[in-house]
């Protein structure tokens, strides 16, 4: 990743790109979804503006959040990169673009639920937590989006603890599981589950902790084995599904692209109860399938319906929701702040001390030794009294937010680590606690 560069406010030079199902639809999501994380992590660390960056994909989403000194060179190399995977040029107004504190405002939102197909829904908190730790593990996230994400996940934690918003609240995928198991139950039951994707997975753990046999099926076979390995399950090909249709309990489909992957010939043979379950976006099932009398079907609909239950409940809470978001971001932000002050003054009173130092040892050299103390003490109030109009204005500023003025100062008296490389330290009752004992205050 490229060094830290001159911008001194870490809020400042974030950046959030993506697609979701709000803007973009679900057809749109799993095709600009990055089938290999790592390669994307590569190909986005590779612009050169960037130095921090966390991708975070949902069956709804895909976002990424970058920490650059180049927003709009970054801004269009994201959307690009989101381009090349969809293999279609995205209109703008389905991009979802966020800057500096409304960026973290929408991380928030994300990771509290009130920006999830189904309001309030958990397993979203658990997704940001993991596209972190998975930045974090592979080295692409630094203190900026780590201090970022960990106060995401904080305020999501807050929101479902402090309000009903995520009472009852489960996500399409596992409603889906939900239904089945009101249907027919799942201890001991045969599952395909079609699509090795995010839903799929979701799918596919939380069926398995029910009991179920599951078995995954998609078009590349490999992504079909890697989930089936997870869930101690199976995995076929596509072209085995109208075989293991004749076979199993249920079915849950999960794909993206539009074609119908469930025909009404393919269950033509089907002489025994099957519900299938069809969460695809757009749908992957024919409707027809179920003039066959032993398939049950079910549609989006109705899976919607399972995961809403409690939904008029859970929108009364979304303004106290909002109002936790809201006196959260202020707190991060002013924290952030704070931090750029301390790193001043800190990097203030190292200079200053050293030209003190430095000054003293040339005087020093021509009055007697016996001074020496008298001189240091001297200088050293001397210092302090100069210094402390510059210290309060400092403090007063970044409770306001004034950058402009920490910029002069930082610029007036040529702290060049302040300015060209700023690295934001997050231990902040230790930088407190070295600033009272250098200035006494």
């Amino acid at each position: 990743m490229p060094a830290a560069a001159r911008v001194p406010l870490f809020v400042d030079d974030l950046v959030m790109v993506g697609v979701n199902y709000k803007t973009s639809g679900k057809e749109l999501v799993e095709k600009a979804q990055f089938p290999d994380p790592l390669a994307a992590y590569s190909a986005i660390s590779r612009i050169p503006a960037v130095r921090e960056v966390v991708l975070l994909q949902t069956c709804n989403r895909v976002e990424v959040y970058a920490i650059t000194t180049n927003k709009k060179a970054t801004v269009e190399s994201i959307k690009s990169l989101l381009e090349a995977r969809a293999g279609e040029p995205i209109p703008e107004e389905k991009f979802v673009i966020y800057y500096g504190t409304d960026a973290v405002r929408h991380l928030f939102r994300v990771a509290a639920g009130l920006e999830s197909m189904v309001l309030g829904e958990p397993d979203i908190l658990r997704q940001v937590r993991e596209a972190a730790e998975f930045a974090a593990k592979e080295g692409y996230i630094g203190k900026a989006l780590k201090l970022t994400f960990e106060n995401a996940v904080r305020v999501g934690k807050r929101v479902r603890t402090e309000t009903a918003l995520g009472k009852g609240s489960i996500g399409i995928p596992s409603a889906s599981v939900k239904l089945l198991e009101e249907l027919i139950g799942l201890e001991g039951k045969k599952l395909l589950v079609v699509g090795a994707g995010m839903a799929g997975r979701v799918v596919a753990v939380n069926a398995a902790k029910r009991g179920a046999k599951v078995i995954i099926v998609n078009r590349t076979l490999s992504k079909a084995k890697e989930l089936a390995e997870e869930v101690g399950g199976e995995a076929y090909p596509l072209e085995e599904l109208p075989r293991l249709l004749r076979e199993a309990d249920a079915v849950v489909v999960a794909v993206g692209g539009g074609s119908k992957v469930i025909t009404r010939d393919a269950v033509a043979e089907v002489n025994k109860k099957l519900v299938i379950v069809d969460i695809s976006e757009p749908p992957a099932v024919d409707p027809g399938v179920s003039l066959n009398p032993y398939v049950i079907y079910k549609d989006m609909l109705a899976v919607a319906e399972v995961a809403n239950r409690g939904l008029e409940k859970r929108k009364s809470e979304i303004k106290r929701a909002e109002d936790i978001i809201e006196a959260e971001l202020n707190k991060f932000v002013n924290f952030a702040q704070r931090v750029l002050a301390d790193k001043i003054l800190r990097e203030l009173m190292e200079k200053v001390e050293q030209i003190r130092i430095n000054e003293l040892s040339k005087a020093m050299a021509k009055v007697p030794q016996e001074y020496a103390e008298v001189l240091d003490k001297m200088t050293s109030s001397l210092v302090k009294k100069v210094l402390k109009d510059v210290i309060l204005k400092v403090r007063e500023a970044a409770g306001k937010g004034d950058l402009t003025t920490l910029r002069i100062v930082a610029e007036v008296f040529d702290l060049k680590e302040s300015l060209n490389n700023i690295e934001i330290i997050y231990d902040y009752n230790g930088v407190e606690q070295e600033l009272k004992r250098k200035l006494e205050l």
